[in-house]
């Protein structure tokens, strides 16, 4: 089962993608049931890898799929700093992540965001 969602980026546009339940069942459907929600999000400390969510308040461990690896577009939650990740390029994270979904379009709109930006997921 997939759930599409918006990333609205407030005062720069909007991304789409979707949830895909499963690969992280648990984790997708705990986000899932807080949507919409709007938390602030920001770089990963000085470089533009990754865009984070920090604060999701869900606490759900990894899981058997868990991943190191994420790709461009992936979006995963760390269980281990409670947040949100969306990848703007590949990247290795420093702990297991549970991937939980893939934006399909218009990526490149994060690069134009600034940290503390506002930051709206919905269905």
């Amino acid at each position: 089962m997939s759930v599409s969602i918006k990333i609205d980026l407030f005062g720069i546009g909007t991304i789409e993608g979707n949830l895909i339940r499963h690969i992280a069942p648990l984790t997708a459907d705990a986000i899932i049931d807080k949507l919409p929600l709007i938390l602030r999000g920001r770089f990963s400390f000085g470089s533009k890898k990754y865009w984070t969510l920090p604060g999701v308040e869900i606490f759900k461990g990894s899981n058997s799929k868990s991943i190191i690896n994420v790709e461009k577009g992936d979006i995963v939650y760390n269980p281990k700093t409670d947040e949100l990740i969306i990848a703007i390029e590949d990247v290795e994270m420093p702990n297991k992540v549970n991937k939980i979904g893939k934006v399909e379009s218009h990526l490149e709109i994060l690069l134009q965001a600034k940290n503390g930006l506002n930051t709206k997921l919905s269905k």
